[in-house]
């Protein structure tokens, strides 16, 4: 996304106080501009919530395999509507081929995916899963180079920057997930001394925090193999609504299989409000 400088901003606060010196097309590039900073932000809030929700409703007895179930259900009933409506006279061509890559794209970018970020949620910590959310950027650029999709290009500063940025994220990420000392920042501070209670209780019940971080590099692997697979979808199949619908229902079916064959009892799969809530959330973010 591209960046909104100081100068942009200050530019918005001029106009809105009645400046109008600035021309028409400069006050709508502004406003496109500071939405897509708004909406990212946003975004990234609601990714936060979804994250909290989701280990809340687990904590309490969620089965893993029943929540990655809903998910792709409730996508496909959401997203149906909108891919009849505007694609229904789509002329795109629905080949084998690009059915076979959807397929993969479902068990990739879904069915995997739930299952190895979930699992991972549970025996993990909100705060490591989104941290390891970072990873996603450094596989698909280390999956890209050999494919030829990216070039490493290390004579050019932006090479370089990939080059070291990859290095950084995957040892931030690392240490983040295996590093379990004591506080280093923060020793007397009332928030560490909160999220030091909170790291006692969890390490007191069913997490696992080797599985957990590992579980979660794994999903974001595999987001990352779904992105190098999406691209040549939209490449040959420009119907991306019918694709993600497609994608959901495929995702939807494996994951009933699945979750049937891990939880096979029918009182697990009952839904109480918050377990709704979380998965009503989870698809609308």
């Amino acid at each position: 996304m591209k960046g909104i400088s100081i100068k942009v901003l200050l530019e918005v606060l001029v106009f809105n106080l009645g400046d109008r010196s600035i021309d028409q097309s400069r006050r709508k590039k502004m406003g496109n501009e500071l939405l897509a900073f708004v909406v990212m932000v946003i975004v990234q809030l609601g990714f936060a919530g979804m994250i909290i929700i989701s280990k809340l409703v687990m904590d309490g007895g969620m089965n893993p395999f029943v929540q990655s179930a809903y998910r792709p259900i409730f996508a496909t009933i959401s997203i149906a509507p909108f891919a009849f409506y505007f694609e229904r006279k789509n002329e795109s061509k629905l080949t084998i081929t690009v059915l076979f890559q959807i397929f993969l794209c479902s068990i990739f970018g879904i069915t995997a995916n739930q299952y190895a970020w979930f699992i991972g949620l549970t025996n993990s910590t909100p705060t490591i899963a989104s941290a390891i959310d970072n990873l996603i950027p450094a596989f698909t650029f280390i999956i890209a180079v050999p494919l030829g999709i990216e070039k490493l290009g290390l004579r050019s500063i932006a090479g370089q920057a990939k080059f070291w940025g990859t290095i950084v994220c995957v040892g931030g990420a690392m240490l983040l997930s295996l590093y379990h000392g004591k506080v280093v920042i923060g020793q007397l501070g009332f928030h560490w001394k909160f999220a030091e209670n909170t790291g006692k209780d969890v390490n007191s019940s069913h997490s696992n925090f080797l599985l957990g971080p590992f579980l979660l590099i794994v999903c974001s692997l595999t987001y990352a193999i779904w992105l190098i697979i999406q691209t040549k979808v939209n490449e040959k199949y420009a119907a991306p609504y019918t694709c993600i619908t497609l994608m959901c229902l495929m995702a939807s079916v494996e994951s009933v299989i699945i979750g049937f064959c891990i939880v096979p009892k029918l009182s697990e799969w009952a839904l109480n409000p918050i377990r709704a809530l979380s998965v009503v959330y989870n698809v609308r973010l």
